[in-house]
């Protein structure tokens, strides 16, 4: 089955069987039409997997997984709204685009539900926390993280959500979980208090 993907995969980019029409052109958001072609050969499988991160590209016939590093960065961010689309055609990439609404925005400092974001970060940016989050916790300050190296160009969140980082670093890095901080215990002796 995985070498039937591959050759489709190679038939797909030759002859762009596939195309996605819009408006009279193809339009696959943030990819070029061959890696559309492949994602969408790959999606009903790909889009089972729990995390973005967890997808194993040489098993379905990708040598890695398609798209700039940026890209790859925005689809993790975005993978439990991503997955939920039934061919990777439907996915709205405009819609991606314009960000998270203003209400994913947490307003209490208690944990998050999926789709959600969890005390000062909004869904997206819970999502890359918590992929990050087993290799970023190692650093002893929260200012020696090289977010970079990580493939982003700066930390998530806005300023409010780093000085929170920051300030409560020694405490909030013993969850093993992203998902497991506590919020309001974490953050009540901090002087940055407002959560988003």
């Amino acid at each position: 089955m995985k070498f039937m993907i591959a050759i489709l995969g190679a038939l797909l980019i030759a002859t762009g069987a596939f195309a996605q029409d819009r408006g009279g052109g193809a339009y696959y958001g943030p990819f070029t039409d061959a890696e559309a072609q492949l994602l969408s050969a790959v999606w009903p499988e790909i889009r089972e997997a729990e995390n973005y991160g967890d997808i194993n590209w040489p098993a379905h016939g990708l040598a890695r997984a398609p798209g700039s590093r940026e890209v790859q960065r925005v689809m993790a961010a975005n993978w439990p709204e991503l997955r939920t689309a039934s061919r990777f055609e439907q996915i709205d990439w405009d819609e991606l685009a314009k960000g998270p609404a203003p209400q994913t925005r947490r307003s209490d400092n208690g944990g998050g539900q999926s789709g959600r974001g969890l005390g000062p970060f909004t869904g997206a940016e819970t999502a890359v926390m918590s992929q990050l989050w087993p290799q970023i916790r190692q650093a002893a300050n929260y200012e020696d993280i090289n977010w970079r190296g990580h493939g982003l160009e700066s930390p998530p969140g806005d300023r409010t959500a780093r000085e929170i980082m920051a300030s409560n670093w020694g405490q909030l890095r013993e969850a093993e979980r992203f998902e497991d901080i506590d919020w309001a215990t974490s953050t009540a002796s901090s002087p940055t208090r407002v959560l988003r």
